[in-house]
């Protein structure tokens, strides 16, 4: 594919991204509780909603990542995994990050101790991946088939989620715009005063 093409495709998908509202947006309990119920569902230490823009990843929802993480929300893409999943817009499973050609050089391994990662894309029904719903584990592991399916549905759930909300502005953006042409149509309906000249 052309240079161009993938520059056009990854601004449309960035464009995607913030359409949703999310970057920087605050915690929510909907979100935190999925991510809260994946880690125990597949017994990792940390589940991270992780959405990639061109810079970094901000985690929208996470449950039990290390600080200063945690506080931060977010890390640049030289700590990402996620990136390559929106890149590839497919799921990434990694048994040993250290040994893997992908990622054995990215600075989560040492830094934020990820060794073991599952990520499932968070991909919107145009096709856009705007990130990944990950699993992480600090020590090697195998990943089951239906740990993989467990993550899986969790993501279409985010991305279910993600869908009604886009939806919901849509339905805004569109009842704003009939307004304004409502009030633009009745203010040129609106009868001219007839004129008056003096007794």
């Amino acid at each position: 594919m052309a240079s161009v093409d993938i520059e056009a495709l990854e601004s449309a998908r960035l464009a995607a991204l913030q359409r949703t509202g999310l970057l920087d947006s605050a915690p929510e309990q909907l979100f935190d509780l999925i991510t809260a119920l994946a880690a125990k569902a597949v017994n990792v230490p940390v589940v991270l909603m992780s959405l990639v823009d061109a810079h970094r990843q901000f985690f929208k929802s996470q449950s039990g990542l290390p600080a200063p993480w945690a506080e931060r929300r977010e890390t640049p893409l030289s700590h990402s995994f996620c990136q390559y999943v929106s890149v590839l817009g497919e799921p990434l499973v990694v048994e040993d990050a250290r040994e893997h050609p992908l990622v054995r050089e990215n600075l989560a391994i040492p830094d934020i101790g990820v060794i073991a990662y599952a990520g499932m894309p968070l991909t919107t029904k145009e096709g856009f991946t705007l990130g990944s719903l990950c699993a992480i584990d600090t020590k090697p592991r195998h990943w089951t088939a239906s740990e993989l399916g467990i993550l899986r549905d969790f993501a279409s759930q985010i991305m279910a989620e993600i869908e009604l909300r886009s939806q919901v502005i849509r339905l805004d953006e569109n009842m704003e715009a009939l307004r304004a042409s409502a009030d633009s149509r009745n203010e040129r309906a609106r009868p001219i005063a007839p004129r008056s000249d003096g007794p």
